[in-house]
């Protein structure tokens, strides 16, 4: 069995014939770190396994006795598991997107069509806007009911208000995140973008999911910004809430 290094991370293991597949399909290059059992230490894919023309060419699909491999996602699945068009092999997971992608008319195969920055900061000042006002209507809300209940002139009446006020603006973002991500796997403001959110899979993100990542941009902000800038130096543009829940921000 082999492993191999993807995006700085080890994956694995797989058969001879999943590396050459990967290889085949340009996940592996002939400057790939791969190891298996016996290896002193990883070896670039060209020393181990060559190829005739020195480096694996770039095709859509490749079978390997039968299985094929997604042209979306680039997993490996059974023949007779996925749906094919014009040459195309997508998996059962990837197919609602494919078939998006053929309506609107944008290329199809060879991976996800990830995020750029300035869309999604686009798409979260959106939501910002919109989870901002809401708050602000229910902390005036509250503001006028506990008012009334506790009179604005009781000790710590204010600050009580304002608490349960931010509390209630918080779980309103929760709840705001958690179902427009776990319904249709965009917010409003990703959804006048063009985009949204998906396991790392390309399949769709749970409302379990969801949630977790709200809370993981709370962690992103809270280190000054950085985990929503760490997607400028990363090679499938995740910030930090993406990589604590397996998640990416692709083009739909």
């Amino acid at each position: 069995m082999w492993y191999y290094t993807e995006n700085g991370e080890q994956r694995g293991p797989v058969t001879d014939a999943e590396l050459q597949a990967l290889a085949q399909a340009g996940r592996v290059d002939s400057e790939t770190l791969v190891w298996r059992e016996g290896q002193a230490d990883w070896q670039p894919y060209r020393t181990v396994k060559p190829s005739p023309a020195g480096s694996p060419p770039p095709v859509n699909a490749a079978t390997v006795g039968t299985e094929v491999i997604c042209a979306e996602c680039g997993k490996l699945f059974p023949a007779g598991e996925v749906f094919q068009y014009n040459g195309l092999n997508v998996c059962a997971a990837c197919k609602p997107i494919f078939l998006q992608k053929l309506r609107e008319g944008v290329k199809v195969g060879g991976g996800m069509d990830y995020a750029s920055f300035w869309l999604r900061f686009a798409a979260y000042f959106l939501d910002g806007i919109i989870t901002g006002v809401a708050a602000l209507v229910i902390g005036a809300v509250i503001g006028v009911v506990m008012g009334a209940t506790m009179g604005v002139k009781s000790p710590g009446a204010t600050i009580v208000i304002e608490l349960v006020a931010m509390v209630m603006g918080l779980l309103f973002r929760l709840a705001y995140f958690t179902f427009f991500i776990g319904k249709f796997g965009a917010t409003p403001g990703k959804m006048a973008c063009k985009i949204k959110v998906v396991n790392g899979d390309g399949s769709p993100v749970s409302y379990a999911k969801a949630a977790g990542r709200f809370f993981g941009y709370i962690v992103s902000s809270l280190i000054l910004c950085i985990g929503f800038l760490m997607m400028l130096w990363d090679d499938e543009k995740r910030t930090l809430h993406d990589r604590m829940c397996d998640t990416r921000v692709i083009k739909s």
